[in-house]
């Protein structure tokens, strides 16, 4: 779960960056404590809302996929792709 979380922070973090925004900025804009993002990432668990709030600020939207290997291929563009030509 910590990797998957760090993953999702990174995310959002990357994404601020690309905008100008530092890692304050993203917490300030998002509403919440200035100890927030060094928390979460001690943490082994963040709640929901928290990381609703902070992809929000940068403009990301929290969503589950499913894991079937076509659906990923549809929403990754990559339907008419083999496997080694995708990398």
């Amino acid at each position: 779960m910590r990797d998957y979380l760090m993953s999702l922070l990174e995310e959002i973090i990357q994404e601020g960056r690309k905008q100008g925004m530092d890692q304050q900025a993203i917490v300030r804009l998002a509403g919440l404590g200035d100890s927030t993002l060094s928390k979460a990432k001690a943490a082994d668990d963040l709640r929901l809302s928290t990381l609703i709030k902070l992809a929000n600020a940068v403009g990301l939207k929290v969503a589950l996929s499913t894991r079937q290997p076509n659906l990923a291929k549809i929403l990754d563009r990559n339907v008419f792709t083999q496997p080694d030509e995708a990398a």
